[in-house]
């Protein structure tokens, strides 16, 4: 082959990959848009419906567990059926309940909506990590992973200002009907630029279905496995309990205006943006379970300094503002770091370990942003939970240095 046919077959799968990641951020940015541009409104949803702060945190929690659980049911019907059947159903699913958002006249029907807003939004996430490890493995899982979260990531950066200025516009519900916009656009991608990555030859055949449902014990059985889902899950909830408790820190106790409350949460995003690409960049060299250290290693440290501004209450705005910025930076690269080995111990379930990796993150994304309401809603109450989660991913990280096979 010549020189410059290999630079030609090169540039075609760079542009392969660009567009996979591409679709596939579109596709995983499902969830993060209908947390993020849902966040402005939330103490405007509080006042109209005449309910407490925490209670309208529930329609979050709710989606958190949608999007946990649905995770767990489509993974091994995956591993069966293949990935494209699966984000057709949830991308449907996700469509049909955001109009009920949108449409919703109580609190209750919000809530219940958001759970099943959640469930079909699951689909997203969990196929697009095992479509990852479909065609990827090892450090170049790691690295292409990194840079789907980069893209998912403009999810979180515009969506809290998409938000705003929905609320600026108009009623709380032209959030909901943007999503169902959103998702016509990700079908429409589905369909005409997503081939099926999991083709019928690899695909599980010699059990039922609920063999491999059952087969979810045995993947939790086995320690490592065990210990990336929580080291993975904790950072998870590390983040989330800084989204719960966001729109209730800037606006109510920084006296934020909502119209601007979009870009102070993007500029953390940005922050997330930066470490996922970096390690994207880096991960090849460095190995994703030594770069997966200094991420929990940095969480705990900036936890720590926002424990410790917020009891005390130096630095005011800025003492919150600053370690959360450093903070986030390296959740994203956690995220992409563990789903590479994770995935790394299960190749032959890809579907179902991505599944629990799921089920593991936005159950403990669903407990942090309990927690958060009931310790206070405000910084310290995040702080304190932030601290409790990158303890405990720490704790979780040193048990793979021990029983993990090395990346």
């Amino acid at each position: 082959m010549s020189d410059v046919a290999r630079d030609r077959e090169a540039q075609q799968t760079r542009g392969e990959h660009v567009l996979l990641v591409c679709v596939l951020g579109l596709l995983t940015a499902v969830a993060p848009l209908s947390i993020d541009t849902y966040l402005p409104a939330m103490p405007a949803l509080a006042k109209q419906f005449d309910v407490a702060d925490a209670t309208v945190q529930y329609s979050l929690s709710l989606f958190f567990i949608g999007l946990g659980f649905g995770q767990l049911l489509y993974g091994p019907i995956s591993d069966r059926h293949g990935r494209r059947p699966i984000l057709y159903f949830g991308l449907g699913l996700y469509l049909l309940s955001s109009l009920a958002c949108a449409l919703s006249t109580s609190i209750h029907m919000l809530i219940v909506a958001r759970l099943l807003q959640g469930f079909g939004a699951a689909a997203g996430p969990v196929m697009a990590r095992a479509i990852v490890r479909d065609r990827f493995s090892g450090a170049k899982a790691a690295s292409v992973m990194s840079f789907v979260v980069m893209v998912m990531g403009a999810a979180p950066l515009l969506a809290p200002m998409i938000g705003s200025l929905i609320l600026f516009m108009g009623a709380w519900p032209l959030i909901f009907w943007m999503l169902v916009i959103y998702s016509i656009v990700a079908l429409a991608a589905l369909a005409v630029l997503l081939a099926e990555s999991h083709p019928h030859h690899r695909r599980v055949r010699d059990r039922s279905l609920a063999a491999q449902y059952m087969g979810y014990i045995g993947l939790v059985a086995r320690l490592p496995v065990a210990l990336y889902l929580v080291c993975g899950a904790l950072m998870f909830g590390a983040l989330f309990s800084y989204v719960a408790a966001s729109s209730f820190i800037y606006i109510e106790q920084f006296g934020v205006d909502e119209s601007v409350f979009g870009f102070y949460f993007s500029a953390n995003v940005v922050s997330m943006l930066i470490g996922t690409f970096t390690n994207g960049r880096i991960v090849e060299r460095f190995g994703y379970r030594r770069l997966l250290g200094v991420a929990v290693a940095n969480t705990l440290i900036c936890a720590l300094v926002l424990l410790t501004t917020t009891t005390s209450g130096f630095g005011g705005f800025w003492g919150v503002a600053i370690p959360l910025f450093f903070l986030l930076s390296t959740v994203g690269v956690a995220g992409a770091n563990t789903v590479a080995g994770l995935l790394d111990l299960a190749p032959d379930a890809a579907g179902a370990a991505s599944a629990l990796f799921g089920v593991f993150q936005f159950a403990c994304g669903a407990l942090a942003t309990w927690g958060v309401g009931v310790v206070g809603g405000d910084a310290q109450a995040m702080a304190i939970v932030m601290t409790t989660a990158a303890g405990g991913a720490l704790l979780a990280y040193l048990g793979l240095l021990r029983f993990a096979p090395t990346s």
